[in-house]
Formats: C-alpha cells, sequence, structure tokens
C-alpha cells in the first residue's frame, strides 16, 4: 500500500492569516478541493481517525480533519467539483460519503430490554 505523502503549503506571515483572506484564497480552495478527498480517502484505507490535508509551511503544523468531519467537508467539495462540471470526482466522492455514513450506521448499537417475566 502507498502512503500518501501530505503536501506543504506555504504562507508568507501564516501568524497574520485572517479567516475572510483564506477563504477568498483562489489557491487554498484548490489545494482544499484536491486534497481534502485525497487525504479523507488514505486516512480511511489506514483506518486513521484524522485526515492530515496540509503542512503549514515547513513547521510541522498540519491541518487536520477529524473523522466526524469528513462527509461535511468531502459534501462542500463536491459543490465545488460539481460548479467546475468535474462528474467523475463527483462520483468518487459520492461514494466515499455513502461508504462513510454505511460504516457509522453500521457501528450502531441497538439494545433490546427485555423483561424478566414480572
Amino acid at each position: 500500500m502507498v502512503m500518501r505523502k501530505t503536501v506543504r503549503a506555504i504562507f508568507d506571515n501564516p501568524e497574520g492569516l485572517i479567516a475572510d483572506q483564506v477563504a477568498q484564497s483562489k489557491e487554498l480552495k484548490e489545494l482544499i478541493k484536491v486534497q481534502v478527498p485525497a487525504a479523507i480517502n488514505d486516512s480511511m484505507i489506514r483506518g486513521k481517525t484524522y485526515a492530515s490535508i496540509f503542512e503549514i509551511n515547513d513547521t510541522s503544523c498540519y491541518v487536520e480533519l477529524h473523522k466526524k468531519d469528513w462527509v461535511q467537508a468531502l459534501e462542500t467539495c463536491l459543490v465545488w467539483y460539481v460548479e467546475d462540471e468535474d462528474y467523475e470526482m463527483c462520483t468518487h466522492i459520492k461514494d466515499m460519503i455513502q461508504t462513510i455514513q454505511t460504516k457509522v450506521k453500521s457501528k450502531s448499537i441497538t439494545i433490546n430490554k427485555t423483561s424478566d417475566g414480572d
């Protein structure tokens, strides 16, 4: 199995980043759009709880997504791929979402309460 290498995002002044600037960055959007599905897919295969999206500069600080946030992150990427009309990637992302949701449902436990014949 080939492990995915986490990419490095280079920011000129990471201490001065403002959320609005990051959200409006076309380059960061493209990075996230590509790396989120790849990182989640890799983490699913390896049974990880977190998906490492990218490293900030060369700091060993990573942007990571917890498993509970994967579906929401993939749904956001799905919207971007629909806008790009990349339907092959849309299908791949939909399959990933379905796999995650199926695993969550299969881990649900039902406890039936039985009486002792009272």
